[in-house]
């Protein structure tokens, strides 16, 4: 399968790393902190995906959803929804081509941003900034003859910290080896974080692209509320370039999610999100800050993308099978073709239902 070109992916703000051209533009997930300081006191901190709403994004889109025409081959696709892939402990972030990578797809920058934030106890304030929810993904060059190809064959997620000022990819189990030297709590919020990586959920996968699920507290109506964050990460087969698109999604008991946002949105490629925290009021009684009480503001920012009819038939589904797909990638153009010219373009946050 090829994948979307289209005139919205191409960013002003670039530079090139080896062979790939990766732009400085912020980035995306859903990552919950849980810290445990006692056998009496748990601290709960959530930390979510994707956010930079001061992007300034003077794009054309160069990618295109994929599709099986003038391909030299067909590659697998995987339908079936499963934990997305990790990435290995001692991957720099800023420098992903040592250990396999082309391209940062999203780093989170967690702040608290709104709400009730001098109700958390100090302890709890410190550790905002700390743990960053990552996103890597390689894309390979592939020459046939005088034809070059471009495939996604690498995509992994994992939460990264500041190590001597870089930050690297970490894990509870190799923290201190890698140089972190982490006390009770942040080992805590660590593990907390990593558990709820496993709830990030794959749900199709070729040798061309992504689609994945993020589990998010998002701030809706002043109030929290459990929503699903959806990416469609894809590599353009003319130029390599990242396309990224996200949107809000409700959970339902239904096979269909059902559409939370006004538009999708398109994030550049190497995406550093400046990711706005609302606190919500705890219990009076109580000093413990739980995960249900931190929301994303918004979702990650980018390009304001609308749902076209072919898009809204296939956004909502929780699988997807092969028809599915090839509909959604067929949405995806439909939808892209819909935007003015990002010069003209307002960069407005989504709105949510």
């Amino acid at each position: 399968m090829s994948v979307i070109d289209s005139r919205l992916v191409k960013t002003t703000t670039t530079r090139r790393h080896g062979s790939t051209l990766r732009s400085r533009e912020p980035w995306s997930f859903e990552y919950t902190n849980r810290a445990c300081t006692g056998l009496s006191v748990l601290f709960c901190f959530v930390v979510l995906i994707c956010t930079f709403n001061v992007c300034t994004f003077n794009a054309r889109l160069e990618a295109a959803p994929p599709s099986t025409s003038g391909t030299t081959a067909v590659p697998g696709v995987d339908m079936v929804r499963k934990p997305i892939s990790r990435l290995s402990p001692g991957t720099a972030v800023k420098n992903p081509q040592k250990t396999g990578f082309s391209n940062v797809v999203t780093i989170a920058m967690p702040r608290l941003a709104a709400g009730e934030i001098d109700s958390l106890p100090e302890y709890a304030k410190q550790y905002a900034g700390m743990f960053h929810f990552t996103a890597l993904a390689n894309v390979r060059t592939v020459t046939t003859g005088n034809r070059t190809d471009y495939l996604l064959d690498r995509f992994g997620v994992g939460i990264s910290m500041k190590i001597n000022g870089q930050l690297i990819v970490v894990t509870p189990g190799t923290a201190n080896q890698l140089g972190l030297k982490l006390g009770m709590i942040e080992r805590g919020i660590l593990k907390g974080n990593e558990k709820d990586l496993n709830g990030i959920t794959q749900v199709a996968r070729t040798s061309r692209m992504i689609i994945f699920d993020v589990p998010t507290n998002m701030l809706v109506d002043d109030k929290h509320k459990k929503q699903i964050l959806r990416y469609f990460v894809w590599a353009s087969p003319a130029s390599g370039k990242l396309g990224i698109l996200v949107w809000a999604l409700n959970d339902t008991k239904s096979d269909r999610y059902t559409i939370a946002c006004n538009n999708m949105q398109l994030l550049p490629p190497n995406y550093t999100e400046d990711r706005a925290i609302h606190v919500s009021k705890g219990p009076l009684l109580s000093n413990i800050p739980t995960a249900n009480r931190f929301a994303l503001v918004k979702i990650p920012q980018g390009t304001a993308v609308p749902f076209s009819p072919k898009m809204r038939t296939v956004a909502t589904l929780k699988t997807l099978n092969v028809e599915n797909l090839h509909t959604m990638m067929a949405g995806v153009s439909e939808s892209l073709a819909m935007v003015p010219d990002p010069q003209q373009a307002s960069i407005q946050p989504a709105t949510r239902k």
